[in-house]
């Protein structure tokens, strides 16, 4: 149980916010000036030790998928390229609802998003794919903390793990004639693989990116 007095984005002349967290259960109101949220916050704290304060009448809170849903219906397409859309519905569906779309908003924490994410890398994605993960993840999470839902968003700052990675990956890519030794080696004792590297070596992907790829 709790009462947390709080701005959502810190600076002069934003509002500050009450939330309350109790049996399990979350709300969020704003308030105004500071000194008017602690004010709230006290009378809030004493309805609780009462036995006073409740909700009842609250609405459940939805999952992943519905939001998801929701966000990639009315933001995205009002705020990317078509292009982009596409791009995001592809990574929600075979990547991100698998993991999160049957689970409550308020119980996806930043460990479970982070664990998400760093499985996705020792799987053998790109840094810049699994940043594209992390970016729809986050958009999805922050219409919820926007529309008072969570307090928070798990996945903010996670993209410095992203960075961290990326400037740790040294590249030692073949010649060309290594490369050309490799493909002759590859058709001729292993064909039925030949195509797939053939596709890594002409498009850079990582294995994994290739092998989620289907027709159509």
């Amino acid at each position: 149980m709790g009462v947390v007095v709080r701005q959502k984005v810190k600076g002069k002349g934003n509002p500050w916010w009450v939330f309350v967290y109790h049996d399990g259960k979350r709300i969020s109101r704003k308030v105004g000036d500071k000194r008017a949220a602690e004010a709230v916050a006290s009378e809030i704290r004493a309805r609780l030790k009462l036995g006073q304060f409740g909700f009842e009448g609250k609405r459940p809170v939805p999952t992943f998928v519905q939001y998801a849903n929701e966000w990639i219906e009315t933001t995205v397409p009002a705020t990317c390229k078509a292009s982009t859309l596409r791009d995001y519905q592809d990574i929600l569906r075979l990547h991100v609802l698998p993991e999160f779309g049957e689970m409550s908003l308020t119980d996806i924490k930043r460990g479970m998003v982070k664990d998400f994410l760093l499985k996705k890398l020792n799987e053998g994605y790109a840094v810049s794919t699994v940043t594209h993960l992390k970016n729809v993840i986050s958009g999805v999470l922050n219409k919820a903390v926007d529309n008072e839902i969570l307090p928070a968003n798990p996945a903010h700052g996670l993209g410095k793990i992203l960075k961290q990675k990326a400037r740790g990956e040294a590249m030692d890519p073949l010649s060309v004639e290594e490369l050309r030794a490799l493909l002759e080696t590859v058709q001729q004792y292993y064909p039925e693989h030949y195509t797939l590297f053939l596709l890594l070596a002409r498009t850079g992907m990582r294995i994994g990116e290739a092998l989620a790829l289907q027709w159509g």
